[in-house]
């Protein structure tokens, strides 16, 4: 029987890790089998993954759905609704404290977890009261601690408030993430690049997770714009947080953080912002070296990933599909219009070679693609251009539209990549016609 148990445990493992990379940045996965248990996205208020049909801007907002796969969804009717708010850079939950009815949502958990991670994208509004970011009955995460403080903190109710140094971010597009690790009575807490370690008294204190804002009038109510809202029952590793820092910047306009691996994401790198994930570790227990995140590609299995070593990417968001008359290799047909970005780099920024890579491409939806005219396109001499490059071949048909180049050793720091369709070669005798790719 021991024997049968701990295949069954290294089975389940296994299973949960091959499908644990479409998370926020490729950490944790979208089907319920991670430890990521909610995570909203504005851009994607009712979680289809379709980013085009949100509400109009000023809509109340009765549902923002859980795009994590476990159906936690956050609800709230009648006047104490927020609003959508599209009229800013980014798509956005509003909840406005100076009303006179509290805005906040209810979610379908409420807990406290000792062990746990959360992000919180948002741009706070101060209008002189304390302001909460999530809640439940018994503790709640603060951007702003109590009594007009302007810093943040967390309190559990009917014990005491814990306030860090560091400053209320108002008005300014932010990341917020609390983590905790089991048996310990600290908490991280992180605002942009700023970090401390905050002492909550006790190791059976938690993260709440419960509702975005309180239900109460007049103080400690949710304040300005949500963007995104991340939640993982276990605290990530920090090799993970670093991911999903980088993930969160990138997306919302490169915000500060304090480990800064990925800056193609910057205007002069050509602002490839979207659909941002990677793979890094910071040492052998912190570690992560699959990841798909929101986007078509995935990466894995990297030969030689050393200890504070990162290789991030992500895309200009150019159209999914294979045009002719593009910068390309003569021996191509089409190119894909979407370009990805790699940043290859050390947590001090230095250039690395984390190895040969393995990737994948999920390409539904795009005609006319087979293993044999399948090609990868690395701008090796980072020029900007594809047609002075050789289109690797060797693409292997991986079932469900999904296309792997194992081995890839061509991917290094700031370079691009695409991929492409070959020629094909039409020869004919008497007899029959072939065709043959390139």
């Amino acid at each position: 029987m021991k024997k049968h148990y701990y295949l069954l445990l290294t089975s389940l493992f296994f299973y949960t890790y091959i499908l644990g990379q479409t998370g926020p940045g490729g950490v944790g996965a979208r089907n319920g089998s991670s430890s990521l248990i909610v995570w909203l996205r504005a851009n994607d208020l009712n979680a289809d993954g379709n980013i085009t049909n949100n509400p109009t801007n000023g809509s109340s907002v009765s549902t923002w759905a859980d795009f994590s796969g476990n159906s936690n969804n956050f609800t709230q009717s009648g006047t104490r609704r927020p609003t959508y708010n599209s009229l800013g850079t980014f798509d956005a939950v509003n909840f406005n404290s100076s009303v006179t009815t509290a805005q906040f949502m209810n979610g379908t958990v409420s807990n406290v977890y000792r062990n746990a991670s959360v992000f919180i994208a948002t741009n706070p509004v101060n209008t002189g009261n304390s302001h909460s970011l999530l809640d439940n009955p018994s503790a709640s995460l603060r951007v702003e601690q109590w009594s007009n403080t302007n810093r943040v903190g967390l309190t559990r109710y009917g014990i005491s408030d814990y306030r860090t140094n560091i400053p209320s971010p108002f008005n300014t597009n932010s990341i917020i993430s609390y983590h905790k690790r089991r048996n310990s009575s600290s908490v991280e807490v992180r605002v942009n690049n700023a970090t401390q370690n905050l002492n909550i008294g006790s190791s059976t204190a938690g993260i709440p997770l419960g509702r975005i804002g309180r239900n109460s009038n007049g103080a400690d109510e949710a304040s300005g714009d949500f963007f995104e809202i991340i939640f993982f029952r276990r605290r990530v590793n920090n090799a993970q947080k670093i991911i999903i820092d980088n993930y969160l910047s990138a997306k919302y306009g490169s915000i500060a953080i304090p480990v800064n691996v990925y800056d193609e994401d910057d205007a002069s790198s050509g602002d490839y912002d979207h659909d941002v994930a990677g793979i890094g570790r910071t040492n052998s227990s912190n570690l992560h070296n699959d990841s798909q995140g929101t986007g078509i590609v995935r990466v894995l299995n990297p030969t030689n990933l050393g200890n504070n070593e990162f290789l991030m990417w992500g895309h200009d968001n150019g159209d999914l599909q294979m045009n002719t008359g593009l910068n390309a290799p003569s021996i191509l047909r089409s190119r894909l219009s979407r370009t990805w970005r790699v940043s290859e780099t050390n947590t001090s920024g230095a250039s690395v070679d984390v190895g040969n890579i393995d990737m994948r491409f999920d390409l539904t939806g795009i005609t006319g693609v087979s293993a044999g005219n399948l090609r990868l396109i690395v701008d090796t001499d980072n020029d900007g251009n594809f047609n002075d490059e050789t289109p690797i071949s060797g693409a292997i048909n991986l079932g469900s539209n999904v296309y792997g180049f194992n081995g890839v050793s061509s991917i290094s720091n700031n370079r691009r990549f695409t991929l492409g369709l070959a020629l094909t070669k039409i020869i004919t005798n008497r007899r029959i016609t072939h065709r043959v790719n390139n």
